[in-house]
C-alpha cells in the first residue's frame, strides 16, 4: 500500500464513502494520513471533587447508586439518568438516546466514567460519559484521537480505515535527508504519522507533531525561496539617478524620513548589481504610491519599462491618474491595461508596450497574460501582494529578463506571517504618516445610535466634507436579516438625509463603466455620501472625506476594518470612523475595542492574527500558499527561522541526496499552488 494509492481498494470505503471523502479533499492514502486528529482524549488523569470546574472534561471513578430512570422527551428522544457516588459526593450521569444502558450499568458496581462536568445548582452532572468497568479497563486509558466530522462518514470509520492502512504493508518514502533528520532529532515520516494517529502516550504525539510541523515549515520556506534562488545577478544597468531628484524636488509635498529611507534602500539594491526583491510595507495613507512612482521614473529614464500590478481595476485606474499627474512634465508614457477596456484600444496599447513606446504599464491580472509582451521590462511592482499569490508574482517576473521586484503592502502583516509570505524579500518600513495628518477618532455604537451618527454625517457635509457608509452585503439576505446591505441602506439614507445631498451606491456587481462613473463623481465632489461594500478598501483616495460609518462591523476582520478606516483621514481636517454593531458578544466587543484604541496597523494585525489564526488571515487557499495543517506561524517563529536556514543550506548543496530532496519538495509545493484558484 502506497501514499498515492486510491482509497477505493480499502475495506469499508465504497462508492458513497469515497465520494464523501473526496468532497473533503481526501482522495488517496496520503490524503487520509494527512487528515490529522483535531484533538486527543486523555482519560489518564482522574479528576477530584476538590478540584473540578464547569465544562471540564475528566475521568472519574464512581459507584452506581441506583438503576436509573429513563425519561421520554418526544418521539424517539430519551434521557437516561442515574446517580453515582464519586469520592464523597453524589453526581448524576446523564445519557442521551441510550435507554438500553439501564440494563448495562449495574447497581453498586464501580466504573470509570469520562465526560464533561456541568452544574445545576448544588447538583453536579457528567454529560453523556464514556465508561468502562474498573475490573476490565482495556484500552480505556490510552490516548484516543478525535477527528473532524465528515458528512456521510460515521465517526468510527476514519480510525478503522487508518488501522487497516497501518496493519497492511504500508510504504512511505521519507525524502528528508538522513543527515538533517539526525541533526534535528526527528522521527522518520512513517513513525511520525503512526505517533499522530495511534499514540500510546502524549510525548509520542508531540514527537510526531514536531516532525510534521518541520515538514510544513521547510516546504513553505523552500517554495518561497525558489522564486529568487539562482536569480541574483541583474542584467539591468542603471547609470542615471539625476531624474528622480528632479521629480522629488518638484513634488507638491515634502517626503517623510521613512519614505526617503525606502528610496535609499531601493537605490542601494539597484547599485549592488543584484536583482532587487524588496517589500515596502507601510500603514494606510503612509505614502507608498510615490515610492512606486519614483522607482518607475528611475527605470524609465534609464530605458526600462515598469509593470505595476494592482488587485482591482478601481485601484489600477486611480494609480493611472496619480502616475500621469506627477509624471506629466517628465516625458514618461503611462498606460492602464485592465480586462474591461475595449479590444481595439487594448490592442493598440499592447502594440505600443511591445515596441517600447510605453514606459509604465499599470493594470490588474491582465499584466500576466501571454498576449502582453514587454519591450524591456526592468521592474515589477505588485500592490497589496497578498491578494495575488506566490505563483502570480512569479508569472509577472518571468515576463522580463529577471526584472527588479518591489512589493507594496498597506495590510499590516504579523512578523511571523511575513516570514512565510515574503520569506525571499528584503523589507523596508514606512512607519510615519505625511505631515499634517491627524489621527482618526474612532467610536463603537449599536444601531440605536444610528440616527445620531447620520446627523453627524450631515453636519460634516454642511462643512463641505464627504462621507462613506460601508455595508458587508450588496443586498438583503433572508438567512442573515441583521446584516446590513448597500441597497437597503442607500434607500434608507435617501429618505432620511436632506435631499440637497447627493448619495451614491458602489458595489462589485455594477458594470465597470458605472463603477468608474461613480468613483469619478465622488473624486470630483459631486457625490456627498457614498454607500459601498468593502470594494473601496483599496483604490479610493479622496482627501475631502472626513467620516466613515461601518455597519455590521462585526462581519469584518480587524485588519480589514483598519484598511477601510484608512480611506478617511487623508486630508488635513479631523476625521472620524464609527463602528456600528448590534452584537452583544464579549469577543466581538473586545475586537471592536482593538480598533477604537489603536491606530497602529502592526498592533491590530497581531491581534487579528491571534484571533483568526493563519488559515483565515489571508485565506491561504486563495492566495497561493499550501494549506497549513499543524503549523501555527504565530507560535512557531523559532521553527520558521530554523527551517529557513536549513532551506538555504539545501539550495546551496550539490549533494545528490539534497538535490533530489529539493526537487521533490518544490514539485509538491508548486503542485499545491497549481490547484489554487486565485481571486
Amino acid at each position: 500500500m502506497k501514499w498515492e494509492d486510491s482509497l477505493i481498494n480499502i475495506k469499508g470505503v465504497g462508492p458513497k464513502r469515497k465520494e464523501a471523502l473526496e468532497k473533503h479533499g481526501i482522495k488517496t492514502i496520503g490524503d487520509l494520513l494527512s487528515f490529522y486528529p483535531r484533538k486527543y482524549i486523555d482519560r489518564n488523569v482522574l479528576g477530584s471533587t476538590d478540584n473540578i470546574y464547569e465544562e471540564s472534561e475528566v475521568s472519574i471513578k464512581a459507584q452506581v447508586l441506583n438503576k436509573g430512570r429513563v425519561q421520554r422527551i418526544r418521539g424517539n428522544l430519551s434521557i437516561f439518568t442515574l446517580s453515582l457516588l464519586w469520592e464523597d459526593k453524589k453526581i448524576a450521569a446523564v445519557f442521551f438516546n441510550q435507554p438500553y444502558l439501564k440494563n448495562t450499568l449495574h447497581e453498586y458496581q464501580e466504573y470509570y466514567f469520562y465526560g464533561k462536568i456541568k452544574t445545576a445548582g448544588a447538583m453536579m452532572k457528567i454529560m453523556n460519559p464514556q465508561f468502562v468497568s474498573v475490573n476490565n479497563p482495556g484500552s480505556f486509558f490510552e490516548l484516543t484521537p478525535v477527528y473532524s466530522h465528515i458528512s456521510g462518514i460515521p465517526n468510527n470509520t476514519i480510525p478503522k480505515i487508518l488501522t487497516q492502512i497501518f496493519s497492511d504493508d504500508l510504504e512511505i518514502a521519507d525524502h528528508l535527508p538522513e543527515s538533517i533528520r539526525r541533526s534535528e532529532n526527528l522521527l522518520d515520516l512513517k513513525a511520525a504519522l503512526k505517533a499522530i494517529h495511534f499514540p500510546k502516550r502524549a510525548d509520542e504525539v508531540l514527537r510526531g507533531i514536531e516532525r510534521l510541523k518541520f515538514n510544513e515549515a521547510l516546504k513553505i520556506n523552500m517554495g518561497i525561496m525558489s522564486n529568487s534562488w539562482g536569480k541574483k545577478v541583474s542584467d539591468i544597468i542603471i547609470t542615471s539617478f539625476e531624474g528622480i531628484n528632479i521629480l522629488m524636488n518638484n513634488l507638491p509635498y515634502e517626503l517623510t524620513k521613512s519614505q526617503r529611507a525606502v528610496i535609499d534602500d531601493m537605490i542601494a539594491d539597484i547599485k549592488s548589481g543584484q536583482v532587487m526583491n524588496r517589500l515596502v510595507q507601510g500603514d494606510v495613507g503612509s505614502g507608498k504610491t510615490i515610492i512606486a512612482i519614483i522607482a518607475a521614473c528611475l527605470m524609465a529614464q534609464n530605458g526600462y519599462q515598469t509593470a505595476y500590478m494592482a488587485p482591482t481595476e478601481i485601484l489600477a485606474q486611480q494609480h493611472g491618474r496619480n502616475f500621469k499627474e506627477l509624471l506629466v512634465n517628465m516625458g514618461i508614457s503611462v498606460e492602464v491595461v485592465t480586462g474591461s477596456i475595449k479590444a481595439k484600444e487594448k490592442k493598440e496599447i499592447l502594440d505600443r508596450v511591445a515596441k517600447g513606446a510605453v514606459s509604465i504599464i499599470i493594470g490588474t491580472h491582465a499584466l500576466i497574460q501571454e498576449s502582453l509582451e514587454y519591450y524591456n521590462l526592468g521592474m515589477v511592482i505588485t500592490d497589496e501582494q497578498h491578494r495575488f499569490g506566490v505563483k502570480q508574482r512569479s508569472q509577472l517576473s518571468l515576463k522580463g529578463n529577471l526584472p527588479h521586484t518591489m512589493v507594496m503592502s498597506a495590510t499590516p502583516i504579523p512578523r511571523t506571517l511575513s516570514l512565510i509570505l515574503y520569506g525571499d524579500l528584503s523589507v523596508s518600513y514606512i512607519d510615519e504618516l505625511p505631515k499634517g495628518r491627524k489621527p482618526i477618532k474612532t467610536y463603537c455604537y449599536d444601531e440605536a445610535s444610528l440616527h445620531k451618527i447620520v446627523a453627524f454625517l450631515e453636519d460634516e457635509m454642511i462643512k463641505g466634507r464627504q462621507t462613506f457608509v460601508i455595508c458587508p452585503f450588496i443586498e438583503a439576505s433572508e438567512e442573515m436579516e441583521e446584516v446590513r446591505d448597500t441597497e437597503t441602506v442607500y434607500n434608507e439614507l435617501k429618505k432620511k438625509m436632506n435631499p440637497k445631498y447627493q448619495i451614491g451606491c458602489l458595489h462589485g456587481r455594477l458594470k465597470n463603466d458605472d463603477k468608474e462613473s461613480i468613483i469619478k463623481a465622488f473624486n470630483q465632489g459631486e457625490i456627498d455620501c457614498l454607500v459601498a461594500t468593502s470594494i473601496i478598501e483599496v483604490g479610493i483616495d479622496v482627501p475631502n472625506v472626513s467620516a466613515m460609518v461601518i455597519l455590521s462591523a462585526d462581519r469584518f476582520g480587524l485588519s480589514q476594518l483598519h484598511q477601510l478606516r484608512g480611506r478617511v483621514g487623508r486630508g488635513k481636517h479631523q476625521s472620524y470612523c464609527f463602528l456600528v454593531t448590534n452584537s452583544k458578544s464579549k469577543e466581538t466587543l473586545s475586537r471592536m475595542k482593538v480598533i477604537v484604541n489603536n491606530s497602529s496597523g502592526k498592533k491590530i494585525a497581531d491581534e487579528d492574527f491571534r484571533l483568526r489564526g493563519p488559515g483565515d488571515y489571508f485565506g491561504f487557499k486563495q492566495h497561493g500558499l499550501p494549506k497549513l495543517g499543524l503549523l501555527n506561524p504565530m507560535e512557531e517563529l523559532t521553527l520558521i527561522k530554523n527551517t529557513k536556514i536549513i532551506a538555504d543550506m539545501i539550495f546551496q548543496s550539490n549533494e545528490k541526496e539534497m538535490m533530489n530532496f529539493r526537487n521533490e519538495v518544490l514539485q509538491s509545493f508548486y503542485q499545491d499552488i497549481d490547484e489554487v484558484s486565485f481571486t
